[in-house]
């Protein structure tokens, strides 16, 4: 989950590696440039350096002008110095063409500062960013082929978060996918940033090496068929396996957003940089019902027959699956991410639906805030304080439980953050006896 990505670009799995961007549209820049913002070039395009004098263009890595490796071969360079001359930056488009982002040039010559010239994709159209089997990642045209160790999952999909859609503040494009346990995340920029786990949009609390991270904050200068010209593409991109992920609400930064005074940018100026975003993990299935003998690690005199079944708030708007068929010999878990106090409750007036009015010596669980972890934790805390128990045998021994409408029934309610931006909201849980009588041949536990 937090290893670097750091795999270097194969050159022989590169199928870019013998084609040059066609020309294509022309826009003129006259060079050195008298501002050194507000220039833009789209994919298919040819952005033309115009100069009197003697001049030329290379590409620099950021605004304080650091130079860019040339042996990498990828630098955008016009040469030595020339007399009224011109070049041409013919930027291609996906898959061959320049990474999107902010591109920094300076004068060969020495005259004038840096200059900063945006390519972004447009916003619309671009499937390539889509999400896709991971099956797809077999291609050595996939990221060339870095993440061709997961083509063979079943039922997984690769979800793509850049800041190749945006202007040139280069947030995060709004992500608004909810991944499944077993999918992958993959992160990918330009410009100054990391990937970080936090606590919400409004608590910027960094979880280090327990949740995930990709490190300190790495520079992907832009550069020929979407890599990084000044190294390779781990530069620029970050993987999440989400195989063994708590489901619920993962919240994203970056380190210029949640730890901005200490992550000025390259010019001094203070103002972060970052991105906040989030995206939804459920489980594979809900309910996450245990084999035959999952009980036995938690209560031995359940028996063998007995079965485990969790419940995740992992559906939308961190809702649970509501109406749900459990049975008699079975220890239920009710279990979740964010801030949430979970209470068996009484039925509204007039129906078998849950209200919010506690039942009379029913099971409750106190307030606890699960931020979601790695194999299925919660980060810094304590996931066993993230769940209520429900032993259906046993409550309805205990008159824990309702008749009505010839259904037996246990009714919960989850009172959650209930604010824009958190992890949790209130939600209502109803499961039904699906069999009424405890298991027979129900051997013990070892």
């Amino acid at each position: 989950m937090n290893d670097d990505a750091g795999v270097p670009f194969d050159e022989g799995t590169n199928p870019c590696s013998s084609q040059d961007n066609p020309a294509g549209q022309v826009k003129e820049l006259a060079w050195p440039a008298a501002s050194n913002t507000g220039h833009t070039i789209e994919p298919g395009q040819t952005l033309r350096f115009k100069w009197s004098g003697t001049h030329s263009v290379v590409q620099v890595a950021d605004w304080d002008g650091t130079p860019i490796d040339a042996s990498l071969g990828r630098r955008i360079d016009s040469g030595a110095p020339t007399n009224n001359g011109t070049f041409d930056w013919n930027v291609g488009g996906f898959a061959c063409g320049y990474r999107p982002g902010l591109y920094y040039f300076k004068d060969g010559a020495g005259s004038g500062g840096v200059t900063a010239v945006s390519l972004t994709e447009p916003e619309f159209g671009q499937n390539h960013f889509d999400p896709k089997p991971c099956s797809t990642l077999s291609d050595v045209t996939a990221y060339g082929g870095r993440y061709a160790s997961y083509a063979g999952r079943e039922d997984c999909t690769i979800y793509e978060v850049n800041n190749f859609q945006t202007e040139t503040h280069y947030d995060w494009v709004d992500p608004t996918f909810a991944a499944r346990q077993g999918d992958l995340v993959l992160f990918r920029w330009t410009g100054y940033h990391s990937v970080v786990q936090v606590h919400d949009v409004t608590q910027d609390t960094l979880f280090g090496p327990s949740g995930i991270t990709s490190g300190a904050k790495r520079n992907c200068t832009g550069g020929p068929n979407y890599l990084c010209s000044n190294g390779s593409s781990s530069l620029g991109e970050h993987m999440v396996d989400t195989a063994s992920f708590r489901p619920g609400m993962i919240h994203i930064s970056d380190e210029c957003a949640y730890n901005h005074s200490d992550c000025p940018s390259k010019t001094g100026n203070p103002s972060p940089t970052g991105v906040n975003m989030q995206f939804l993990l459920r489980a594979q299935s809900s309910p996450v019902v245990g084999e035959k003998g999952s009980c036995c690690a938690i209560d031995k005199s359940k028996g063998q027959a007995c079965r485990v079944v969790d419940f995740y708030n992992d559906r939308d708007g961190f809702q649970y699956e509501y109406n749900v068929g459990v049975n008699r010999g079975d220890i239920v878990r009710l279990r979740w991410s964010g801030k949430v106090r979970m209470v068996q409750v009484q039925a509204a007036p007039g129906s078998d639906d849950p209200s919010t009015t506690p039942l009379s010596g029913g099971l409750s669980a106190p307030e606890y805030d699960c931020v979601p972890g790695p194999k299925g934790s919660c980060i810094g805390g304590d996931a066993s304080k993230a769940e209520l128990v429900l032993d259906v045998d046993a409550a309805i021994k205990s008159g824990k439980v309702h008749n009505g409408g010839g259904e037996t029934f246990f009714l919960f309610h989850a009172f959650g953050e209930n604010m824009d931006g958190y992890s949790s909201a209130d939600a209502n849980v109803r499961l039904y006896l699906a069999q009424e009588t405890p298991y027979s041949d129900n051997d013990a536990c070892p």
